[in-house]
C-alpha cells in the first residue's frame, strides 16, 4: 500500500505540477494524476492518501465520477476529498460528497490552511 499524504487529481498539466511541487516543498508525500482514471487506478491499486484534491472537469473519468465511486468503495470512503475547480458552483450531490471546495485559480496558501483545517489529523505530521 503506497502511503501518500495528498493526491493531486487534475487533467492541467501545469496546475497538477505546480500543485506537486509547492506540496513537496512543504514536506507532503504527493501522488500525481493527469485524470479521474489515472487516480483510481492508483486507488485501486493500494494508494491511501489522506487528501485528494480533486479536479472536476477531466477528460476519461470526471472528477463527480471519481468522487462517486470512492464515496461507494468501503475501501475508501474516508477519504478526506476536496474539490479543486473552475465552476462557479458545484452540482450540490457532488458538493455533498466533498469535504470541501477550493476555486481556481487556487494559492499554495489556501491549500496549505484547507489541508490543516480539513484533514489535519489524517495528514502525517510534518517535522
Amino acid at each position: 500500500m503506497e502511503t501518500l499524504d495528498i493526491l493531486v487529481v487534475d487533467d492541467d498539466a501545469d496546475i497538477r505540477e505546480a500543485l506537486g511541487l509547492a506540496l513537496e516543498l512543504e514536506g507532503y508525500s504527493v501522488g500525481l494524476a493527469r485524470d479521474g482514471g489515472a487516480a483510481w487506478a492508483l486507488l485501486a491499486g493500494g494508494a491511501r492518501p489522506a487528501l485528494v484534491l480533486l479536479d472536476l472537469a477531466m477528460p476519461v473519468l470526471d472528477g463527480a465520477a471519481l468522487l462517486a465511486r470512492i464515496r461507494a468503495d468501503d475501501r475508501l470512503r474516508h477519504l478526506c476529498v476536496v474539490l479543486v475547480t473552475a465552476f462557479a458552483s458545484p452540482a450540490d450531490a457532488t458538493r455533498a460528497q466533498a469535504d470541501g471546495v477550493l476555486h481556481k485559480p487556487v494559492s499554495l496558501s489556501d491549500v496549505l490552511a484547507l489541508v490543516t483545517s480539513t484533514c489535519g489529523d489524517r495528514v502525517a505530521e510534518r517535522p
